[in-house]
C-alpha cells in the first residue's frame, strides 16, 4: 500500500467534486447530500482560516440585521444542516424512528451550494470547478425557484 499526504483542501474539493458529479446526472442524492456536508466542514473551516466569512457567518449576520437574536456558529450551522438533512445522512439517535421525510434533490442542491459558498471564498469564482458548475446551473436549474444571480433582494417566484 502506498501512502500519500493531502491537504484538507484536496479532500474537500475531492468531495465536492464527486457530489457535484452526481448531482449533475441524476444520481443518489443521498450520497450528494453526504459527500457535500463532509466537504462544507473542511471548507468552513479553511474559509475561516484564510479570515474570510463562511456560510454559516453570512447568515447569521444576515439573520442579526433582520433583528434575529445572536446565537452561536454551531447552533446556526447545526440548524442549517437539519434543514438540508445533512445531520441525518450521518446520525441517528436512539429513539428516533428510522425514517426521514424530505425532498432529496432540494437537499442536495442546497448542501452543494452551501458548500459552494465557502469553496469560493477559498478559491474564487474563476476556478475551473466553480466556474463549470456554476454555468451548469445557469443552463440547468430554474432561475424562478432559485437565486441564480446572488440578487440579495431576490424572492422565488410564487
Amino acid at each position: 500500500m502506498t501512502t500519500r499526504e493531502y491537504t484538507r483542501l484536496q479532500l474537500a474539493e475531492r468531495q465536492l467534486e464527486a457530489a457535484i458529479g452526481l448531482f449533475m446526472v441524476g444520481r443518489d442524492r443521498f450520497s450528494v447530500i453526504t459527500l457535500a456536508g463532509a466537504a462544507d466542514v473542511i471548507l468552513s473551516q479553511l474559509a475561516l482560516d484564510k479570515d474570510k466569512s463562511n456560510f454559516t457567518d453570512a447568515l447569521i449576520e444576515e439573520a442579526i440585521r433582520n433583528g434575529a437574536a445572536e446565537r452561536t456558529r454551531a447552533e446556526h450551522g447545526r440548524d442549517i444542516n437539519d434543514v438540508l438533512f445533512i445531520n441525518d445522512m450521518k446520525h441517528m439517535d436512539k429513539d428516533e424512528d428510522g425514517f426521514v421525510e424530505m425532498d432529496p434533490e432540494e437537499c442536495a442542491f442546497g448542501a452543494i451550494m452551501k458548500a459552494m459558498v465557502n469553496y469560493i471564498a477559498i478559491v474564487g469564482r474563476e476556478h475551473r470547478t466553480v466556474a463549470a458548475f456554476l454555468f451548469w446551473v445557469g443552463k440547468n436549474m430554474d432561475p424562478k425557484k432559485y437565486n441564480l444571480s446572488g440578487d440579495p433582494n431576490w424572492k422565488p417566484a410564487e
